[in-house]
């Protein structure tokens, strides 16, 4: 494999730069104060020379969100044993995706705030990159239901909807956090959880043993 030339290394250098002053400005005050001077300074590039690495701000914006995205998949990926039983998977991923939202939650309060645009049909086709790493992980989700349910282990439920929920109240739980309305630990709540799911999945034999 041919070394990367000091051309192509000074251009990742400053792709990366620009990259995380534009995560730092959104984490710290949002979508509105992302500007192309703004990042340029932060990064300690002249304004002129930001487009030789994104066409516009908006460009920017969505590679750092889709840097993101990726990040927080891959730490969840590393943190499932594909060996496991059901249930113990599911609850590596779900302690996985709260432990992965705490790390990256100055920028999480941001990526929140575009999940109206991406349901919006109109809105759809622009984030559809972004789209798929949440497909990814709702498809995690419901293939360990379906493993589950296949081994009678899980009570029969629609997958895709089980799916779903258990997506959405590890969210629910990660901007709770956020919010400053939990008064627990990341353990405590991670425990609390998934006590709360244990029964909604878990066939009603495998509870009582």
């Amino acid at each position: 494999m041919a070394r990367p030339s000091r051309k192509e290394i000074l251009q990742d250098f400053r792709t990366r730069s620009l990259l995380e002053a534009t995560r730092k400005t959104l984490a710290n005050e949002g979508f509105e104060a992302v500007t192309m001077e703004r990042v340029a300074q932060e990064a300690g590039i002249a304004k002129g020379g930001i487009y030789l690495y994104f066409r516009n701000k908006d460009q920017m914006i969505f590679t750092a969100l889709e840097e993101i995205a990726s990040e927080m998949t891959q730490e969840i990926d590393t943190r499932v044993d594909p060996g496991a039983r059901p249930w113990e998977r599911l609850c590596q991923v779900v302690s996985a995706q709260l432990d992965s939202m705490e790390r990256h939650k100055d920028v999480l309060r941001t990526l929140l705030l575009i999940r109206w645009h991406m349901g919006n049909s109109r809105q759809r086709k622009k984030w559809q990159r972004l789209l798929k790493y949440r497909t990814r992980h709702l498809e995690r989700i419901r293939a360990i239901l379906d493993e589950g349910l296949r081994a009678n282990i899980f009570r029969l439920l629609d997958t895709a909807a089980g799916a779903f929920y258990i997506n959405e109240m590890a969210i629910g739980t990660a901007q709770r956090r956020m919010m400053g309305l939990s008064g627990s630990s990341l353990e405590a709540d991670r425990r609390s959880l998934i006590e709360f799911i244990k029964p909604l999945v878990l066939d009603q034999k495998t509870l009582s043993t």
